[in-house]
């Protein structure tokens, strides 16, 4: 209920929320950042009861596993006391470098090096890609939205409880799938009523998008020529 827990279920671009410990243009700079890091933030998750996990990512650039662990062993300075688990810790700690590797997919590139190390506090709801893909959808159209883009759309369309969203071109519903997922109530229409009403059987329209996920929501659809708005196209 907090705006950090809604920010990670909703922020389909947000891959996580760290609390930074230190940062530095080298490994050097980034132990004496964290060592004036307050102890008060740092020990209650370095305690005997917790295990922990170290990741090394990096911005534009794969990291060897031996690197890896090199990079790992250089923060023996910072007293862990509880145990590794590798793969249900309590608390996972991220080191992130970033430098001029090189072509950056059209970003801008990197100014300094630089090294950051935090704890994370959440890491974003990402499932939604894979559960709501337009590959395993039942049924979709050549002109069916990309899901991830269906679901920024939502986003920045507020969809939430309480709210009612919609689509005047629904098609076979990814928008208002996206909005539904978020819980707001949807309503559709179309001039083509044989992708609305028919789809491809009774099995296989856009009732079944929703069934599909499970979405309690059940959309509101018509047809143009229900408003007779036929004339009008």
């Amino acid at each position: 209920s907090c705006p950090r827990h809604r920010l990670l279920i909703s922020g389909l671009l947000v891959k996580g929320i760290y609390e930074l410990w230190g940062q530095g243009a080298t490994y050097d700079e980034l132990e004496k950042a964290i060592r004036v890091y307050p102890d008060e933030r740092k020990l209650p998750y370095l305690t005997p009861e917790s295990s922990f996990k170290i990741i090394v990512d990096s911005f534009g650039k794969a990291v060897s596993f031996e690197e890896q662990n090199a990079i790992i062993k250089r923060f023996t300075y910072i007293p862990f006391e509880g145990r590794v688990n590798l793969k249900k810790p309590d608390h996972k700690f991220f080191v992130l470098e970033t430098d001029d590797y090189g072509p950056q997919n059209g970003l801008p590139p990197v100014a300094q090096k630089t090294v950051f190390f935090g704890r994370l506090v959440g890491a974003a709801d990402r499932h939604v890609v894979p559960t709501y893909e337009l590959k395993s959808r039942k049924y979709i159209g050549p002109t069916a939205m990309d899901c991830e883009m269906a679901f920024l759309m939502a986003n920045q369309g507020l969809a939430q409880p309480g709210k009612l969203v919609y689509d005047p071109f629904v098609g076979t519903g990814s928008i208002l799938v996206a909005a539904a997922h978020f819980g707001a109530m949807t309503m559709g229409a179309d001039i083509d009523i044989r992708v609305v009403r028919d789809g491809r059987g009774p099995d296989c329209n856009i009732w079944s998008n929703f069934e599909q996920v499970i979405l309690v929501q059940r959309s509101f659809l018509r047809g143009c020529h229900e408003y007779h708005l036929n004339n009008h196209y």
